[in-house]
């Protein structure tokens, strides 16, 4: 079941958005995503929840409103607002919890298709996207963000980048927190700059391992990701970040709504 949606979703990603029946092709797939979700919902115990999540989906697709900010979400689903480059936000819903080791991956996903794949606030997959990172898998466990301070901490990691066929890219990375909040670039409007000032900030950069298998070109600047650490539903999670997946590529997301300040 899990390789056939990854297969589906694959195929979504391909689909233009030009024509109103290709239009239609995505909102039928969107559909069938939501089918899925009913069949798994049998097998799991946190069926109840993916029934949920199936059926806003389904409502979504048929409506057309897969991308239009819920302004009185509904209090039973988790909602996640994505902005990638250059694109108008969307909204995606919280499907199911996937255990891990290092920390429980939230399996995010939209009307369209897309998912979303988040363990303690970091990418760790996507899929549906102009850039994928298809896996992600950490060398050493990243620190614990009650651990990050002003100086730096260093941990090593491996990812598959889809569609151009990069498999075992391996990067440092560097974080570290930060004294004030990231420029507005980072924000792009999402966190007003009073709860911007409250919240505590963290700056990760990725340099290739090794250069001559990296997607960087000589002196390209690397891979930047802000992470906002506060309050959301009473817990203290990371609320907003802006992560790049390449040079030009990056998504801002923003767990929603915003109703609390930072921790």
């Amino acid at each position: 079941m899990a390789l056939g949606l990854k297969r589906f979703t694959a195929l979504l990603a391909g689909w233009s958005q030009g024509s109103l029946c290709q239009r239609r092709l995505k909102q039928f797939g969107a559909f069938f995503l939501a089918a899925v979700f009913l069949t798994l919902a049998g097998c799991t115990s946190a069926g109840s929840v993916l029934m949920q999540t199936s059926q806003l989906l389904g409502r979504q697709a048929l409506s057309g409103a897969s991308g239009a900010l819920p302004p009185h979400p509904d209090p039973r689903y988790r909602y996640l607002r994505v902005q990638a480059s250059g694109q108008a936000p969307a909204m995606l819903v919280l499907a199911y919890l996937d255990p891990h080791p290092l920390g429980a991956i939230e399996v995010w996903f939209s009307a369209q298709g897309e998912v979303l794949k988040l363990q303690n606030g970091r990418i760790v997959a996507t899929h549906g996207l102009a850039l994928d990172w298809a896996a992600v898998r950490f060398l050493a466990a990243p620190p614990a963000w009650s651990e990050v301070g002003a100086s730096p901490a260093r941990f090593d990691r491996e990812r598959d980048e889809l569609p151009h066929y990069r498999y075992g890219l391996r990067e440092q990375v560097t974080v570290r927190a930060a004294t004030v909040p990231p420029p507005a670039s980072a924000l792009s409007g999402s966190v007003h700059p009073d709860m911007a000032a409250r919240y505590l900030w963290f700056h990760e950069s990725a340099t290739p391992a090794d250069t001559a298998a990296a997607p960087y070109t000589p002196g390209s600047a690397p891979l930047t990701s802000w992470f906002a650490w506060g309050l959301h539903l009473g817990q203290p999670m990371v609320v907003y970040s802006e992560q790049c997946l390449g040079p030009d590529f990056c998504l801002r997301m923003q767990r929603w709504p915003v109703q609390e300040g930072a921790s």
